[in-house]
């Protein structure tokens, strides 16, 4: 396969993507500046999500410390290996597998399962797993208890 066959592809889904990852690269810089955390989940319930970790692993990953980043999160190594893979098929065969579709579910289904063992095992005690008391739940039922003193 022709490294110029394979680029062409790449930049093939960059033009078709780079406003998606543009918008999330702009989401994540929010929330850093405002030092808030990125997840969703935890930002309305204050609760861990299953994804929890995740992009601490990364960043441990990164730094070499593949350890650390396996503690963090191991469904770290299996994403990898799943967007890797996925990466071989699109790129460098130029075809999409079906088993990636099957693969992101197997993966996300014991990741589900994983949560619920990482939520009894560490929650609310140790990181990643940890209550976020500013969460938007906790605002909402502080400004109705405040309108309710009012009334």
């Amino acid at each position: 396969m022709s490294i110029v066959v394979i680029w062409s592809r790449i930049r093939k889904d960059i033009q078709l993507y780079y406003r998606g990852v543009l918008l999330a690269a702009a989401y994540i810089g929010a929330m850093n500046l405002l030092q808030v955390p990125i997840c969703p989940m935890v930002l309305l319930t204050g609760l861990p999500c299953p994804g929890c970790g995740m992009t601490r692993a990364a960043i441990l990953f990164l730094q070499g410390h593949w350890l650390a980043a396996w503690q963090m999160h191991p469904f770290f190594y299996a994403l990898l290996v799943w967007v890797a893979a996925g990466a071989f098929f699109r790129y460098v065969l130029g075809r999409k597998a079906a088993q990636m579709r099957a693969a992101a579910v197997v993966l996300l289904v014991l990741a589900v399962v994983f949560y619920g063992y990482r939520m009894a095992r560490d929650f609310p005690a140790r990181e990643p797993m940890v209550y976020f008391p500013h969460n938007g739940l906790r605002l909402c039922r502080a400004v109705v208890a405040h309108f309710r003193q009012i009334w």
